[in-house]
């Protein structure tokens, strides 16, 4: 192992890396008879003068959280601004709140966790909203304003000018993929490395994992670019294995996540029903609003539910939920039948585990899934 030595060059004819010295400077090679490459991803930047500035930050690993602790505990900051709002800026809204801090998030869309059903995004903005984040859509970014000491001291877009002590920029990430690039490792549509189930690349030779690859979505039937820690994990073993000489195989993903802002827990997978429509499906949509648990029970919350499915089958599609407590829980249940293509009078007949201290006599995917009955074609 070569810790702080970036690789900078594939000798595919050699069968050698290159790897620079990070700290003695220099380089070497290295031999390999397979290559895995788990390269990564790095944070998106907005690619603006001032990002250089002390005061701005991206948060991808927790060298990145370490320096944003450090200028908090250091410099205490009363602003941050936040670019984007996906999972990342959600949460860290939520830690800056925790810190005293006053907490604004811009973004370019309309609403938060775009991503997100219409439906769920309205929670997080209530969510965000009673912990005093506030939240401005549709700002273009355009400018930041840099003084004296090359600090980032305001941030102007098309809608206004903010001023800020912090600036944090969670705008996604972009897939590590130059030197395989060079290398001649064939990249998809998204910009990652391609590769087949057993995470082979184009090149015999070559495997790679993580988020510097796509990944295949077994509801779209296509590959799509999802860097998520438990994606990479899985593919990390299957090329591991196979680089080993084993015949291992990743099947894909049907889109499962979960986060959590403040005291709301949102989870969602399968595909959006945006998503259904772009690509033809007749579908139906359904949304109930159920508690966690018997009424009675300490602890017990409405769980907004929405489930997208096909209209002649019943197949589901996507399920996209939002609430207090048992919803993380709830979406594992919700991905196994999107990935073994139940329908929903299946669901709505299966055979849940009940007690008043975990859930009301009818789970609230048991309710969806009846109330969706009514809408599948005869």
């Amino acid at each position: 192992m070569f810790l702080k030595h970036r690789a900078v060059r594939i000798d595919r004819t050699r069968r050698e890396v290159e790897f620079e010295d990070l700290e003695k400077g220099g380089t070497k090679r290295v031999g390999y008879d397979r290559l895995v490459l788990a390269t990564g991803a790095r944070s998106r930047r907005p690619g603006l003068p001032g990002e250089e500035a002390p005061n701005f930050f991206t948060l991808k690993d927790l060298h990145d959280g370490v320096r944003i602790r450090q200028f908090v505990d250091r410099r205490k900051p009363r602003r941050a601004l936040i670019l984007g709002s996906g999972y990342i800026g959600l949460e860290m809204a939520e830690a800056f709140r925790r810190r005293g801090m006053d907490a604004l998030i811009l973004y370019r869309g309309a609403r938060p966790a775009s991503r997100m059903e219409p439906e769920i995004s309205a929670e997080i903005l209530k969510e965000l909203e009673r912990n005093a984040v506030r939240f401005l859509p549709n700002q273009e970014l355009l400018e930041f304003r840099i003084d004296g000491r090359d600090e980032i001291v305001e941030v102007r877009t098309n809608q206004d000018s903010y001023e800020t002590d912090l600036v944090l920029a969670a705008l996604g990430v972009v897939p590590n993929t130059e030197i395989a690039r060079e290398a001649g490792v064939a990249l998809g549509p998204t910009g990652a490395i391609r590769t087949d189930a057993g995470q082979r690349t184009n090149l015999p030779e070559v495997f790679a994992a993580g988020d510097c690859c796509e990944t295949y979505h077994q509801v779209l039937e296509d590959y799509v670019h999802v860097p998520l820690g438990d994606v990479a994990n899985k593919q990390g073993r299957v090329a591991g294995l196979n680089a080993a000489g084993g015949s291992a195989s990743f099947p894909g993903i049907v889109g499962s996540q979960c986060f959590q802002v403040f005291s709301l827990e949102v989870a969602s997978t399968g595909i959006s029903e945006q998503t259904a429509r772009q690509k033809g499906w007749d579908i139906a949509t359904q949304i109930v609003e159920a508690p966690s648990k018997v009424h009675y029970m300490p602890g017990a919350s409405p769980v907004l539910l929405k489930l997208v499915f096909e209209r002649p089958t019943g197949r589901i599609l996507g399920a996209h939920m939002a609430g207090r407590e048992g919803v993380a829980r709830r979406i594992n249940t919700l991905a196994l039948a999107v990935q073994a293509r139940l329908t929903v009078q299946e669901v709505a007949r299966m055979d849940f585990a009940y007690a008043p201290p975990f859930s009301p006599p009818l789970d609230p995917i048991l309710v969806a899934a009846e109330q969706a009955l009514k809408k599948v074609s005869r």
